[in-house]
């Protein structure tokens, strides 16, 4: 017999839609600062939503989590102390956490209605990080509190894992030119700030090439990779930003034996070799992140548009 779905429509543009067939409805929430929802996909598993975009799900959540955690964290020297910004599901934090160097993880979420919801049906994505004597948990807005509570030159890692920039969200005034220059200077010399940045691939892209463009006015070295993430059913986008450390002089083989000293716990996706494939940008993708495009500020910010 046929099941009955209920279905979800993830909006891509205008005219593309990706539809997952969804069994349950586990939580509906509107918090004072978005709308949370967490249902059960016969494919995916527990499927996390959140205004509308698929933010991740059991069944794939380490591919994301990883790929934006490992690269910069092994990029660093020993970093001691990191600070995640958003990551309400606590997957980044959990990642962080794996790295042996780490003494003090701070998470920095305004929402605590997601965290509530992430301790209490997540716990396949945070595994217990929220309860490491290591970590400690904020529910702050990231910007002030990164403006006003941080000393210059003082943090290693600083790990940028917020929602989309909607104009009436919480996470728009993270993605500027005034905010960039606060986190390079923020970082310690060796230090590495590491960010989702939206789809990456040649008919989505001007969210994830004006992001890089406003950082490289900023860093010295700033590098885009991608990877597939199946529950998005796309190349997903981030962004390495550093003063002086360059990803793409990491090889394969460095990367694995990094991984070896410094990484405790096991890795689902990252090694040497995923490293290497995310970070060679096709030829198509390389000419447009080669274009120059406007540089988003405090005055001029960029939105993705409500679906």
């Amino acid at each position: 017999m046929e099941k009955n779905y209920l279905y979800f429509r993830d909006f891509f543009g205008k005219s593309e839609e990706h539809i997952h067939g969804i069994e349950r409805i586990l939580v509906d929430l509107r918090t004072p600062y978005q709308h949370i929802q967490l249902v059960w996909s016969p494919v995916f598993g527990k499927m996390l939503i959140i205004d509308g975009d698929v933010q991740s799900t059991s069944k794939d959540e380490y591919i994301y989590h990883e790929a934006l955690v490992h690269p910069a964290m092994l990029l660093a020297e020993k970093p001691e102390n990191a600070i995640i910004l958003g990551g309400g599901e606590g997957a980044t934090l959990k990642e962080v956490l794996k790295h042996k160097s780490i003494l003090k993880a701070l998470m920095i979420d305004i929402d605590k209605d997601a965290i509530q919801i992430a301790k209490d049906y997540l716990q396949e994505w945070h595994q217990g990080s929220f309860e490491s004597p290591k970590a400690k948990i904020l529910n702050l807005n990231a910007r002030k509190f990164i403006e006003t509570q941080v000393s210059s030159g003082s943090v290693d890692i600083i790990i940028s894992d917020v929602t989309e920039p909607f104009e009436d969200g919480p996470s728009y005034k993270l993605f500027t030119k005034d905010f960039f220059e606060i986190v390079n200077d923020r970082l310690k010399d060796g230090g590495i700030f590491a960010l989702q940045a939206s789809i990456l691939r040649i008919t989505t892209f001007k969210m994830h090439q004006t992001i890089r463009n406003t950082l490289k006015k900023i860093f010295a070295i700033v590098r885009s990779y991608y990877t597939y993430i199946p529950s998005f059913d796309t190349t997903w986008g981030f962004i390495i930003a550093s003063k002086k450390n360059d990803p793409l002089d990491l090889s394969a083989k460095k990367i694995n034996n990094l991984i070896s000293e410094r990484i405790e716990g096991g890795l689902k996706f990252y090694d040497g070799d995923a490293h290497i494939q995310m970070f060679s940008l096709s030829k198509d993708i390389k000419l447009i992140l080669s274009e120059d495009s406007e540089v988003i500020t405090d005055q001029n910010p960029i939105f993705l548009p409500r679906k």
